[in-house]
């Protein structure tokens, strides 16, 4: 029988805790900012574009990963397949494909009015030196989310509701950036939140949803040298960006112009039509409970529903 200090009784502890989903949220997110926080004055300390920068970027990268495949492990025993490698080039090739088109057409339409125009270019190594940054922040920012805050939300309150909650809260984030507003917070949750979300939902796995989210990025800094979220960017060609901010997004970048959110809008759609096509959908779980205690016609379609996300559900412990 354990004692009182022993080991059944810590473990009793940390199961008690571990049943609210604000707590599995709160420490996953914990275990990510506190990687990145203690890796930041160590990468921000060396030459952008310098080979050392892009090692720590490397190594930012590796420890984000590893941080997330501790915590599935640790406390929701079981592998993180999410980051399986077989299919990922794939996914992660397919990601960037849309993340480039998806801006080039927004690009195209400013061109079009008149409200983009390239007035240079500058170094192909001006562009690459972009990549790093772009990539680590692309890798963090979807392992938080999508795979921790989304998931983990989705196995309490269902789909829609983890999907609308993750994306406001992807918005808000941005609200400490400079130049930001409650306008352009709203933008981002508006056509980045869904556009994304359903990128991870379409696969369950990390790859298509950060390159998605890299793409774009990359392609507004570091190819087009707008704004990217706020802060100002330097890339492959010198540009002048004229028109009112609802058009052009002003200083915080084009994430915040309707062009930006009537381009994005179609394509998440888009993707959350694929992601109810394939019945990947996942139910709130007071419905479930409620439909199990019935017993009811109601119960048995509702598990039969959720059997083929069985491996999302499963996933969230």
């Amino acid at each position: 029988m354990p004692t009182q200090g022993g080991p059944g009784r810590y473990s009793r502890i940390k199961n008690w805790l571990l049943q609210w989903t604000l707590f599995r949220i709160a420490l996953a997110s914990a275990c990510m900012v506190l990687s990145t926080t203690l890796l930041g004055p160590v990468t921000r300390s060396f030459t952008p574009g310098s080979a050392p920068r892009m090692a720590m970027a490397g190594v930012g990268i590796a420890v984000v990963l590893a941080c997330y495949s501790g915590y599935v492990r640790w406390i929701e025993q079981r592998p993180a397949r999410e980051l399986s490698l077989p299919g990922a080039g794939r996914e992660f090739g397919l990601g960037m494909c849309l993340g480039l088109a998806v801006f080039a057409l927004v690009i195209g339409i400013l061109t079009g009015v008149g409200a983009y125009r390239i007035t240079g270019r500058n170094d192909l190594s001006v562009m690459l030196a972009t990549i790093p940054g772009f990539l680590v922040v692309a890798v963090f920012e979807e392992v938080l989310f999508r795979m921790i805050i989304f998931r983990i939300l989705e196995s309490a309150l269902g789909s829609w509701n983890a999907l609308a909650i993750s994306s406001l809260a992807f918005g808000l984030m941005h609200l400490g950036n400079p130049d930001a507003g409650l306008l352009s917070a709203l933008a981002i949750s508006i056509e980045a939140g869904p556009m994304i979300g359903a990128a991870y939902m379409l696969t369950r796995r990390l790859w298509l949803c950060a390159a998605l989210h890299f793409a774009w990025n990359f392609a507004q800094g570091g190819i087009f040298s707008i704004a990217v979220s706020g802060h100002k960017q330097k890339g492959l060609f010198e540009m002048q960006l004229t028109g009112p901010d609802w058009l052009t997004g002003g200083q915080f970048g084009v994430e915040a112009s309707l062009i930006a959110i009537l381009v994005c809008m179609p394509l998440g759609a888009a993707m959350l039509a694929q992601v109810v096509s394939a019945d990947r959908i996942v139910r709130p779980g007071w419905r479930i409970a409620a439909a199990r205690r019935t017993g009811t016609a109601a119960w048995l379609l509702a598990n039969e529903s959720n059997e083929n996300s069985k491996g999302v559900a499963s996933e969230t412990g």
